[in-house]
């Protein structure tokens, strides 16, 4: 089910329920694209956003709530670095913080369809990634 425009993407998945973060593993990987990083908690995604290189990700799927924080602040911290942030989550965007908003989204609950589709958008619409 690789899907040629999505082969060899790199994907972060920042994601603190552990059995959704697997899944989103597993669908990323028979989508083609290949595991960029992992963090569960605002602080591992902290972290991440300090340590990835901005060359060796294409995005960052970022769940908005992290262990009960929201994950604004990781938001932030990638988006300066020029890492492309596509949030995963089921509210709307007025909803969430100044710093997601105008993010790509990727709504939950989602399947492997809805998660294709929400990465080639995000990828091949320029979503912004400078924070303004």
């Amino acid at each position: 089910m690789s899907n040629p425009v999505l082969a060899g993407k790199r994907i972060a998945v920042i994601e603190d329920e552990l059995p959704i973060g697997a899944m989103l593993e597993i669908m990323l990987d028979e989508l083609g694209c290949v595991h960029a990083g992992t963090a569960r908690t605002l602080t591992e995604a902290m972290s991440l956003a300090e340590t990835l290189n901005p060359c060796d990700v294409d995005a960052v799927l970022l769940d908005y709530r992290l262990k009960g924080e929201a994950s604004g602040p990781a938001c932030e911290q990638f988006k300066s670095r020029g890492i492309r942030v596509i949030v995963t989550t089921g509210m709307d965007d007025q909803s969430l913080p100044a710093a997601m908003q105008g993010c790509a989204q990727i709504r939950k609950p989602y399947g492997i369809d809805l998660l294709e589709q929400g990465l080639m958008d995000a990828l091949d619409r320029g979503t912004p990634v400078a924070a303004n």
